[in-house]
């Protein structure tokens, strides 16, 4: 059971509690943990404390990871960094971590990845595999590109991070970072509006852009709406219609 102020915010499959696996958490305002993933090995109905927050901080990211791993976040004012998971020590689930991106006021993270390689740019203009990792930016306006992780330069951990997403001028001070994650060429997308809209989208039909760009309009939006949630089409729900 839950207390009555709390709510689920991120749930993590895991089939295998390997000693070379870490837990990695992300709070809203930057703060990063990363715990082994054995210390969650036998936990009882009543659950584990696994991560001490500062007043009006919230648990919002958890994924698997490994020293040799990239951390790369993304920020709802369009920042974004990128660092070594190794950067940030193991500590006990009752610690509350370390700094993982120093923020402006007003902006909060806005998603975390954990990138496992880094993908050079083709060469000479080369089309990109369908495979290459990129990372989606999508803003609550509907706009969205895509941009290459090796475009974002693992930098050390808390610093104030790069430009990832120039806003559109005529909604910049109203849009928002809603959607930072790491997707490949062939993977889709459900984007949903808060009023209830759904589209189903290839993200290889969302352009390749530099991170200095502005994107285009993904999906048009009513007025009063926004984008609210994206989420990955897992890829079995495509391959087994195309059979």
């Amino acid at each position: 059971p839950i207390r009555m102020d709390d709510t689920i915010t991120s749930i993590m499959p895991v089939d295998d509690f390997a000693d070379d696996e870490y837990v990695i958490l992300t709070t809203e305002k930057g703060w990063i943990k990363k715990t082994p993933l054995k210390a969650f090995e036998k936990i009882n109905n009543r659950g584990l404390t696994i991560a001490r927050l500062e007043p009006g901080d919230r648990l919002k990211y958890s994924k698997h990871c490994r020293d040799g791993d990239d951390i790369l976040m993304g920020t709802t004012c369009g920042k974004a960094t990128r660092f070594s998971s190794a950067d940030v020590r193991p500590t006990k689930r009752s610690s509350r971590g370390v700094r993982a991106m120093r923020l402006r006021e007003g902006d909060t993270i806005a998603d975390m990845n954990v990138v496992t390689g880094r993908n050079d740019e083709p060469p000479n203009g080369a089309t990109a595999p369908d495979g290459e990792e990129y990372v989606m930016c999508i803003t609550a306006a509907g706009y969205g590109k895509r941009t290459r992780t090796s475009d974002f330069n693992t930098k050390q951990r808390g610093g104030m991070g790069v430009l990832a997403l120039k806003f559109n001028a005529k909604r910049e001070g109203e849009d928002r970072v809603q959607s930072f994650c790491v997707v490949s060429g062939d993977d889709e997308v459900l984007l949903i509006t808060a009023q209830g809209v759904m589209v189903r989208q290839k993200v290889s039909s969302i352009p390749i852009q530099g991170r200095a760009a502005t994107g285009v309009l993904v999906q048009k939006v009513d007025e009063g709406d926004s984008i609210s949630s994206i989420s990955l089409v897992p890829k079995s729900a495509y391959e087994d219609s195309d059979d």
